[in-house]
């Protein structure tokens, strides 16, 4: 059954990874789960500080900073409790670290392109556009 899982996060995996940047090493060859953690671990690690470049871009581009705080502040919450009621399904197991760590890559990659389409795609930033 686990090696069923970590085969089957193995193929997910790769692809929510390779979002940013093609040079990322892939969670291909982690067989376990304590690999899986520590790859996907660093893939969110390298998401928050994606997230962090494109958050002080659109900062400085918003027309209101403090509304952009907010919702910040706001979408921090929802992700966190997201991803905890998504580990929660696991109920405490083993495949309950990538599960929420996943779903942390996730939904960041996603904030990362709302950011953009919202306050960076008409502009003249040189990040560029994330993938979704």
């Amino acid at each position: 059954m686990l090696r069923c899982f970590v085969v089957a996060l193995a193929l997910l995996v790769p692809s929510v990874l390779g979002a940013q940047d093609s040079s990322r090493t892939s969670c291909e060859s982690a067989t376990t789960t304590t690999e899986m953690r520590r790859c996907i671990s660093g893939g969110v690690q390298a998401a928050e500080r994606d997230l962090q470049r494109y958050l002080e871009e659109a900062r400085r581009r918003a027309a209101n900073r403090a509304l952009l705080d907010s919702v910040q502040i706001a979408w921090k919450r929802y992700r966190d409790l997201a991803c905890r009621a998504a580990g929660g399904e696991h109920h405490r197991g083993t495949r309950q670290p990538p599960a929420v760590l996943g779903c942390l890559l996730d939904l960041t990659r996603r904030r990362i392109h709302e950011l953009y389409e919202h306050y960076l795609r008409t502009s003249d930033t040189a990040l560029p556009e994330p993938k979704p």
